[in-house]
């Protein structure tokens, strides 16, 4: 699994960041270049929007300048399925996966990179680890499948039903945000509280990341033994407890702001019976853990609806988690951090724990370098892009946050328009993980750095 190149008759091992975006950046092309075959295609169309595509794909985005079911075939259909698959859980699993299953046992150095791969802590239990992602995933793709196809299959036959019911339900679980329903996502299934409540699970299952799952599953004996729930919470790791409670509070809070700001809106819930309104906003609250599915319009939500969803956007799910974004995690720690600052202890305690200074480091540095490439895309679509301001700004957090929605400018991105937009997806989907692990694998270097300067004051604020 290790990625090893010559150059210059010299031996050059790549770190295990750089073959992640290595990993990513392989499957985009293959991905493309198969979207690219006459097999693939029933209108033929730009190499680029191939490749945008396959990079929406493969980072679980689900942006795209056209209309899938109406431009590719089957086979290139099962193309953007696939890649969505790989996307969400990452080729090195894959890989990693197939050394398991053939007999093979992984090295240290494999581990490390599954490690770095799957945001998880230690590289205690990995392999078994590596196996649960491959079972939950199955488990609830499956399970997916089965309900949607109570409602496809009478609709569309049993084969298109069948079909139909395993790419949502591949896309849904791994927040990738792709159908072959048509131009208009789920809008005609707003009222269908099957098809809603699967998707929002499986958005949801998948966006909490599997790290949580499999935390989870070892308190599952706590609960055949009937511990009280509030002790089998306090048992739970710190990243479980953060995890739970920030996407509850997002979900929860965006429903709320989501059914109130549209509720009166004609062209969104405002037609709608009371518990069609819930369903929608709730299902809009949901996706915004960078899923991309609709039951609205998104073009005719109010803009401080917008807003409010570009924020969520940006934060996106958890992670170790088929979903983008700069994390749950992150931005609940950037504000519990300025909050101790605001009430002047020296340090921030979590669940009677203590958070590092180099994790809060490392979380302030996701933060701002994800508002300076969001920034910076923005302003490059302003320059190249003809629209409006709020639907580029739009587009591009929800590119940035590998959301998928869209005001409806997709289609019509030029080519430098297209190009700005890909990079934000793949940058969104690999950027947070090698930073993160740029910044772990370089502490050893400042911690080895024993010339200490005299401190220098600076007036802030």
């Amino acid at each position: 699994m290790s990625t090893r190149f010559f150059v210059d008759s010299k031996l050059i091992i790549l770190r295990p960041a750089q073959q992640i975006v290595l990993g990513f950046l392989t499957v985009i092309f293959v991905g493309s270049v198969l979207l690219s075959l006459p097999i693939a295609q029933q209108i033929p169309t730009s190499y680029l929007d191939h490749l945008f595509i396959a990079t929406s794909a493969v980072c679980v985005t689900g942006l795209s300048p056209l209309v899938v079911a109406e431009s590719y075939t089957i086979f290139g259909q099962v193309v953007v399925m696939l890649l969505m698959q790989i996307g969400g859980l990452s080729l090195m699993t894959f890989i990693a996966l197939f050394m398991i299953a053939i007999g093979g046992k992984l090295n240290i150095h494999d581990k490390i990179i599954m490690q770095e791969t799957l945001n998880r802590t230690s590289l205690t239990d990995i392999t078994k680890f590596i196996v649960f992602i491959l079972k939950y995933t199955l488990f609830f793709e499956v399970l997916g499948f089965v309900l949607l196809a109570t409602q496809f299959v009478p609709l569309f036959g049993l084969g298109e039903g069948l079909y139909k019911s395993l790419f949502i339900s591949i896309s849904a679980f791994n927040n990738a945000g792709f159908d072959i329903l048509g131009a208009v996502s789920l809008q005609n299934f707003v009222s269908n509280p099957v098809v809603n409540f699967t998707v929002m699970i499986q958005i949801i299952m998948g966006g909490l990341g599997f790290s949580v799952w499999f935390d989870l599953q070892k308190s599952s004996s706590s609960i055949i033994k009937r511990i009280p729930l509030k002790r089998i919470f306090n048992r739970l790791k710190v990243h479980v407890k953060l995890v739970l409670i920030v996407t509850a509070i997002l979900i929860l809070s965006g429903w709320l702001f989501i059914f109130l700001a549209e509720y009166s809106n004609p062209a969104s819930l405002g037609s709608l019976s009371l518990i069609d309104k819930l369903m929608a906003s709730l299902f809009q609250s949901v996706t915004l853990r960078t899923a991309g599915f609709s039951t609205l319009n998104i073009a005719d939500l109010r803009p401080a609806t917008l807003v409010i969803m570009m924020l969520f956007m940006f934060i996106g799910g958890s992670p170790g988690g088929t979903a983008g974004g700069i994390k749950t995690t992150t931005m609940a720690l950037v504000v519990l951090y300025v909050i101790t600052e605001l009430r002047n202890k020296d340090s921030l305690v979590l669940f009677k724990k203590t958070i590092s200074r180099d994790l809060l480091r490392r979380a302030v540095t996701i933060l701002v370098l994800s508002l300076v490439i969001v920034f910076s895309g923005i302003v490059g679509l302003l320059f190249v892009q003809q629209g409006d301001a709020l639907t580029i700004v739009f587009e591009a957090v929800s590119a940035m946050g590998t959301v998928g929605l869209s005001m409806g400018i997709t289609p019509f991105l030029n080519s430098w328009g297209k190009g700005i937009i890909i990079v934000l997806m793949f940058i969104g989907r690999i950027g947070p993980v090698a930073v993160a692990y740029t910044l772990k694998s370089n502490r050893v270097m400042r911690r080895a750095n024993l010339v200490e300067y005299p401190q220098g004051q600076v007036i802030v604020g």
